[in-house]
C-alpha cells in the first residue's frame, strides 16, 4: 500500500496531536476512534481527518461499518500522561489506517481518576485489564469490534509499517493471546503490547485476572498474569514470545532493531524522554520526503495534493534524541529543590549511565560522572535507594578497574541495604536486589582476580535466589551461568560446563529455545565443552549461531560474537595445524553472526574479517590473508572514509601480508598510506610511535624491493 499524507502547514501538522484531547465524559462508552480516509489507500496526516473521540469508562461497543477488521487497537491515557501519550496514540493511529484497522483510546476506569485510572488499592496498571475484559462481554448490546484487539500501552511506539500482527496470528492458530516476554522483569509476559483474540476463554481469563487475590492487593498486573499464565490450563492458549519479538527491553538498545524491531518500548524510562522519542518519530512520519521536518511543509510550494512518507527512513536520530532527552531531565541536579523532578532525575541518570557504559568503546567516565551526581543529590533530597545507587557506582568503578573502591562501596550497599530489609524501607525492589548487589561485588572480585572471593560471593546470592524464587527460576539461571564463568575463566571448563548445563536446562524451559538469554548461555556451553575436548560442544554450537543468525540483533551479536572470538583466540594459543583449522572455522561462524547482527557495511564486519585474515597469516596461508584484509580495507573505507585510523591499519596489515609474499614495490606503499593517515590523525604527528613505525617497513620494504631486483639482474 502506498502511504499518503496531505500536505498541510505546520499548524495543521500539530493539530494532528492536538486532537488526541478532545475528550469525551461519556460513561456509556460510544464511538472509540473514526479513522475517516478519503480513499482505501491514503492515510491521512491530518486532523480535519480524525475524529479522536477518548472514550470514558466502559469499552466501547462500536463496530465500523459493516465489515469487522481483523484488529482492534486499545490503549488507555489519561491526564498526566498526555504529553507524551499523545505521540504514540498519533503514531498508533497512522500505522492503524495504514492497515484498515480500527482504534479507540480510552479514560480512566469509572471508579478511578486521572492520576490513579483504576478502583483505589488496585495497581494503576490493571486499566487495561478491565477495558479488554469488558471489550469481549456482550455490553452496550454490542460485540466485541473485531477478532482481534491489540493492546498497546501509553509508552509503546509503533516503529515500522508493515501489519506484523497477522503472521504472528496465523503462526499461532490455537492462542488466545500472544505477547513477549518480559525482559528483565517478573512478570512472565510484559502485557504493555498483547493481541488478544476475542472469544469466551479470553473473557474468563480477564475476569480471572481482574479478581485474582494480587490484584486486589495492589500488586503489578504482570505479577498476576504470571501466575495465571504458569496454571496448566492455560498454557495452551497463550503463546509467550521472546523478549524482542514484539516488545524491547527496558534498556531498549539490548533489544530494538530498526527497521525490524515492530515497536519500540519505552519502560520505565521519564516522560521527557518518552515525549522527545515520539515527538521525534511523528515527526519523521509526517515529513515530507526530501524535508528536514515538518516546518517544510508550509514552504513548499507544490500544487500536489499529497506526500508520500516512506517508514524507511534512517533511524540515526534515536540515539542523540535519547540522550539529550535524558541529559535535558538530569539538569534538574543542583537547579531545583521539587522533589518529583529530583526523582525523576535519579530515574534518567540509571538510563544515561547505562547506555554510555555500553557503547562501543565504553564511556565509563561519563557513565560514572552521572551516577555520582544523581547519589549526591539522591542522598541530599532523602529519596531513598540509595544503595542500589552506590552499587551501580561501584559496578562502573569495577568497569574503569578502580577495584579497591568498588569492593568497598558494595560493601557499604550491601550492609545497608541489609539494614532497610530489617526495617522494611527497602522499596518495591525488596529482597531480590540485595543478591544484585552482592552479585555485582562477586563481579568485582573477579575482575580483580580474586577468584575464590567471587565464587564465595556468587553461591551466596544463589542461595539466596534460590530460597526466595525456587530452584528452577530465570534469576537462579543467570546466577548458575556467572559461576559457571568463574570456572571457565580459570581453566576448568568442564566444570564450568556443569553449571550451564543447569542453566540451558532452567532457560529452555522458562524462556524457550529462541530467547536471546538461552542463546548466549547455550554458546557458553558449547565454548564449556570444546575447551573440555566434549564433541557435544560442536552440535551445541551450531544451534547457539542459527538461533543469533535468525535473531539479526546487533546486541545479541555482539554478545555471541564476543564468546567465539574468545574461542578462537584459545585455539590459536594452543598452536598446531589442527587448533588452527578450529580456529578459522569459529572466525568463519563470527563473520556469519556478525553479518546477520550488523551487515557487511559495518566496522564490525571488517573486524571479523580482519581477525580471520590474522589466523590464516598464522597458518602460513598468506595469499588468502591478503584477500581478507583488502575486503576488510574496502568495508572500512566504505564506513569511515579514506582518512581513518581503522583504514590506516588496514593499509598496515595488507603491507605486511604483502611483504611476505614478496610483493615489496606494493608493500611499501601499502605502509607509506598508513603512515600518512595516522601523521594527519594522531596527536603526536609524524613522531607519533605508529607513523615512525609503518615508516621503517616501508623504508626496509623498498631496500628488499631493491635487493631482489639486483639479484634477478
Amino acid at each position: 500500500m502506498t502511504v499518503k499524507l496531505t500536505r498541510v502547514s505546520k499548524v495543521m501538522a500539530i493539530m494532528v496531536l492536538g486532537a488526541v484531547w478532545s475528550w469525551s465524559s461519556s460513561s456509556s462508552g460510544g464511538m472509540g476512534m473514526v479513522m475517516a480516509q478519503e480513499d482505501d489507500d491514503d492515510v491521512i496526516c491530518s486532523a480535519a481527518n480524525y475524529n479522536w473521540t477518548v472514550v470514558g469508562g466502559a469499552a466501547s461497543a462500536w463496530r465500523p461499518g459493516d465489515d469487522t477488521p481483523d484488529v482492534h487497537i486499545v490503549m488507555q491515557v489519561t491526564d498526566p500522561i498526555g504529553e507524551y501519550a499523545k505521540y504514540s496514540v498519533a503514531v498508533a493511529s497512522l500505522w492503524a489506517q495504514t492497515h484498515d484497522f480500527t482504534m479507540a483510546v480510552h479514560s480512566q476506569l469509572p471508579e478511578g481518576t486521572p492520576e490513579h485510572p483504576t478502583p483505589e488499592g488496585m495497581d494503576h496498571r490493571f486499566g487495561k485489564v478491565a477495558l479488554m475484559k469488558e471489550y469481549m462481554e456482550d455490553v452496550h448490546g454490542g460485540s466485541c469490534p473485531a477478532e482481534w484487539l491489540l493492546w498497546l500501552d501509553a509508552d509503546v511506539l509503533m516503529t515500522v509499517e508493515y501489519d506484523w500482527t497477522r503472521p504472528l496470528i496465523e503462526t499461532y492458530p490455537d492462542s488466545h493471546i500472544i505477547g513477549s516476554r518480559d525482559i528483565g522483569g517478573e512478570g512472565v509476559m510484559n502485557s504493555g503490547v498483547m493481541l488478544v483474540k476475542c472469544s469466551e476463554w479470553s473473557s474468563l481469563f480477564f475476569e480471572h485476572w481482574w479478581t485474582h487475590p494480587l490484584a486486589t492487593a495492589g500488586k503489578p498486573d504482570q505479577l498476576a498474569l504470571g501466575e495465571l499464565i504458569g496454571l496448566p490450563e492455560n498454557s495452551e492458549y497463550i503463546t509467550v514470545l521472546s523478549g524482542e519479538a514484539i516488545n524491547t527491553a527496558p534498556f531498549w538498545w539490548h533489544s530494538f532493531v530498526p527497521g525490524v524491531s515492530p515497536v519500540l518500548h519505552l519502560i520505565n524510562q521519564p516522560k521527557e524522554t518518552r515525549r522527545a522519542v515520539g515527538s521525534a518519530l511523528l515527526s519523521k512520519l509526517c515529513t515530507a520526503p526530501g524535508a528536514d521536518s515538518m516546518d517544510e511543509f508550509e514552504e513548499d510550494g507544490s500544487d500536489s495534493e499529497y506526500m508520500t512518507v516512506n517508514w524507511n527512513w534512517s533511524w540515526e536520530w534515536l540515539a542523540t534524541e535519547y540522550v539529550t532527552s535524558l541529559e535535558t531531565v538530569t539538569g534538574a541536579f543542583g537547579t531545583t529543590e521539587d522533589k518529583e523532578a529530583v526523582i525523576q532525575a535519579s530515574k534518567a541518570s540509571e538510563f544515561l549511565a547505562s547506555y554510555f557504559s555500553e557503547q562501543n568503546p565504553p564511556q565509563h567516565d561519563k557513565a560514572l560522572r552521572v551516577l555520582d551526581t544523581s547519589l549526591r543529590y539522591t542522598e541530599k533530597h532523602e529519596l531513598g535507594g540509595t544503595a542500589l545507587l552506590m552499587a551501580r557506582v561501584a559496578e562502573t568503578l569495577t568497569a574503569l578497574g578502580r577495584y579497591e573502591q568498588a569492593d568497598g562501596l558494595f560493601n557499604a550497599a550491601q550492609n545497608q541495604y541489609q539494614h532497610q530489609l530489617k526495617t522494611g524501607l527497602t522499596g518495591p525492589e525488596g529482597t531480590p536486589a540485595l543478591y544484585q548487589i552482592i552479585k555485582g561485588r562477586a563481579g568485582a572480585a573477579m575482575a580483580n582476580k580474586k577468584g575464590e572471593l567471587a565464587l564465595e560471593l556468587y553461591h551466596t546470592a544463589l542461595a539466596g535466589q534460590e530460597k526466595y524464587y525456587g530452584k528452577e527460576h530465570v534469576a537462579v539461571a543467570v546466577t548458575v551461568d556467572e559461576i559457571g564463568t568463574v570456572f571457565a575463566t580459570y581453566g576448568q571448563h568442564a566444570k564450568a560446563a556443569e553449571y550451564f548445563v543447569r542453566a540451558v536446562t532452567i532457560n529452555d524451559e522458562k524462556l524457550g529455545l529462541h530467547d536471546p538469554t538461552s542463546i548466549v548461555v547455550r554458546c557458553h556451553l558449547a565454548v564449556a565443552y570444546l575447551r573440555s575436548g566434549n564433541p557435544a560442544g560442536d552440535d551445541v554450537l551450531a544451534h547457539a549461531v542459527a538461533e543469533t543468525v535468525k535473531h539479526g540483533s546487533p546486541h545479541l551479536a555482539r554478545k555471541v560474537s564476543g564468546r567465539l572470538s574468545a574461542l578462537a583466540t584459545s585455539f590459536e594459543n594452543a598452536g598446531g595445524e589442527e587448533n588452527s583449522f578450529k580456529a578459522l572455522y569459529v572466525h568463519s561462524l563470527v563473520t556469519e553472526v556478525i553479518e546477520a547482527g550488523f551487515g557487511k557495511v559495518s566496522a564490525e564486519f571488517a573486524t571479523a574479517v580482519g581477525n580471520m585474515a590474522t589466523t590464516l597469516v598464522g597458518g602460513d596461508k598468506v595469499r588468502d590473508a591478503l584477500l581478507l584484509f583488502e575486503s576488510a580495507l574496502e568495508v572500512d573505507r566504505e564506513v569511515y572514509g579514506e582518512e581513518d585510523l581503522a583504514v590506516a591499519t588496514d593499509h598496515f596489515n595488507i603491507g605486511y601480508v604483502q611483504s611476505k609474499l614478496g610483493m615489496f614495490t606494493e608493500a611499501a606503499e601499502s605502509f607509506e598510506n598508513s603512515a600518512a593517515i595516522r601523521a594527519a590523525k594522531l596527536p603526536m604527528g609524524e613522531a607519533a610511535e605508529e607513523v615512525v613505525h609503518a615508516r621503517s617497513r616501508a623504508a626496509k620494504a623498498r631496500k628488499a624491493g631493491g635487493a631482489a631486483s639486483k639479484m634477478e639482474l
